[in-house]
């Protein structure tokens, strides 16, 4: 296995599953649709970067989905919550023997190439490396060690993840390195920060999504 490793966090498309709270607002189909268009981003992103890449899915494998099989290892995350599924996820790649780890979420629309590669380049002189997330999250976490239960003491889900992930690491004398703060989609107000827009082909699209109008994702 490559010395540097990308792992991407990706949940199965299983109805009532996939973006709640922008379901709340959009409805469970077209969330499941954005989120679809977001993974498609999230692939197109990953796959001109010439390293060791894996996709770690919730619930099962995908096979010939949008990552392609020849180009991406492919698991299960463990864990009974997120924390400890990202940690296992490092945990993982460095009992391999792995120097470098990135891992990234799969709704981030603005996330590229060159801002996963300065992550990695981050590491040769940081001990862990973090891409903010707008709503007080992160889109992007990187270690070269372990580091352990470094993710598995936060609570997840709310504007303080970050917050109390970087109390973490000034508490265990870490240095880290800031990338810059991205838009990560998960409420309906998110869609506009990133100046993505819907558009519906007739009235009854409208009603029934709760009436949002706008250009296509």
């Amino acid at each position: 296995m490559s010395k540097e490793v990308l792992s991407i966090f990706v949940k199965n498309l299983i109805p009532g599953t996939v973006k709640t709270r922008l379901a709340e607002d959009l409805g469970m189909d077209l969330a499941m649709e954005i989120y679809k268009e977001l993974v498609g981003i999230t692939a197109e992103v990953t796959d001109v970067l010439k390293i060791n890449k894996c996709v770690y899915y919730s619930e099962y494998i995908e096979s010939h989905d949008q990552f392609d099989d020849a180009n991406y290892e492919k698991h299960i995350q463990e864990g009974k919550d997120l924390g400890q599924r990202m940690q296992n996820c490092f945990y993982d790649a460095f009992e391999l023997g792995c120097d470098k780890i990135i891992l990234i979420g799969s709704d981030t629309p603005d996330i590229t190439d060159k801002i996963i590669s300065q992550g990695f380049a981050a590491l040769d002189k940081y001990d862990v490396v973090i891409g903010p997330a707008q709503d007080g999250g992160f889109y992007l976490i990187g270690m070269k060690e372990p580091h352990e239960n470094l993710l598995n003491k936060q609570t997840y889900g709310h504007d303080e993840v970050l917050n109390e992930l970087l109390d973490e690491i000034e508490d265990r004398d870490l240095s880290v390195f800031k990338l810059p703060t991205l838009i990560d989609i998960d409420v309906k107000d998110d869609l506009k920060k990133a100046g993505i827009e819907i558009v519906f082909e007739d009235e009854d699209d409208i009603e029934e999504n709760n009436g949002v109008e706008n250009k296509p994702i």
